[in-house]
């Protein structure tokens, strides 16, 4: 292990433990990389905590799998509908409004639990995830976020993964698959964006499949108002979304925050693993 991972390995422990407040933390877990060595970290630091897993019904299957397997000791907290069950009344997700953040990933714990979360979010992710910083007020949730692996780049996750000799998802080995970063199946992040859509439709058939009917149901439910906007088939809504594609020229097109008709559920940030 190099002596710049340790120094941030260190640093990352007395955070946990400068911030951890009487209560304990409410840790996120999500069988990703990164909340792999997030959740290994905050078990050295010996600070309290619960853990559990939000499960949204469209996580890859490869992932739900190894987290049975290899965390055991995880809750995992069911959602009161599925992602197509909600998804025929709050509509297609898109990258503005994504409601299956809010209703699935970011839900708060039944019973309330520790005011504080941890999450395994870096900086490196995106710069939006830079500039929120490392503690941050989660809407969703309503409960403060702390991030201790915010300073680790990829190559540091992954070379604390085989210090450890941690187990991780084989799905990031796969070749061809370009899985280098793991989240939902159905995702409106990954429309137009090189490919990655087109190997999660062929890796996960079924889920795509189900997405399709659903959204044929839906937009049967909405066909009138569809129609005013010069959307006449369910198809088209489809080839739009994957498209990422809004009903309005003048919107920003990689919004899509035109796919909704009024009323539409609105929500906050994804994370991916």
């Amino acid at each position: 292990m190099s002596l710049f991972l340790a120094d941030k390995i260190n640093e990352a422990i007395d955070f946990l433990r400068e911030h951890e407040p009487p209560e304990g933390y409410d840790v996120r877990f999500s069988g990703g990389k990164d909340s792999i060595v997030m959740y290994d970290i905050v078990k050295k630091s010996g600070v309290k905590y619960i853990v559990h897993y939000n499960f949204t019904t469209i996580d890859p299957p490869e992932v739900t799998r190894f987290m049975l397997t290899n965390y055991p000791e995880i809750k995992w907290l069911r959602p009161k509908k599925t992602f197509f069950q909600y998804m025929l009344s709050a509509g297609l997700p898109t990258k503005k409004k994504r409601w299956c953040c809010d209703k699935l990933k970011h839900r708060v714990h039944p019973r309330g639990g520790p005011k504080r979360i941890i999450v395994g979010i870096r900086s490196e992710e995106s710069p939006k995830r830079a500039q929120r910083g490392r503690i941050v007020w989660n809407k969703d949730s309503r409960k403060m976020q702390y991030c201790p692996i915010f300073h680790f780049d990829e190559d540091e996750v992954w070379e604390y993964i085989e210090s450890n000799n941690l187990s991780y998802p084989d799905l990031y080995n796969q070749t061809g698959g370009n899985f280098k970063r793991l989240g939902c199946v159905v995702c409106p992040f990954l429309c137009r964006s090189g490919g990655i859509l087109q190997r999660h439709k062929e890796r996960w058939p079924r889920f795509y499949e189900k997405f399709e009917k659903t959204v044929e149901v839906y937009f049967r439910s909405k066909e009138e108002w569809y129609k005013s906007k010069g959307v006449y088939t369910a198809g088209q809504l489809l080839e739009m979304w994957y498209k990422s594609e809004s009903l309005f020229k003048e919107e920003d097109s990689d919004s899509q925050c035109c796919l909704f008709p009024p009323g539409a559920l609105p929500s906050g940030d994804c994370q991916t693993i």
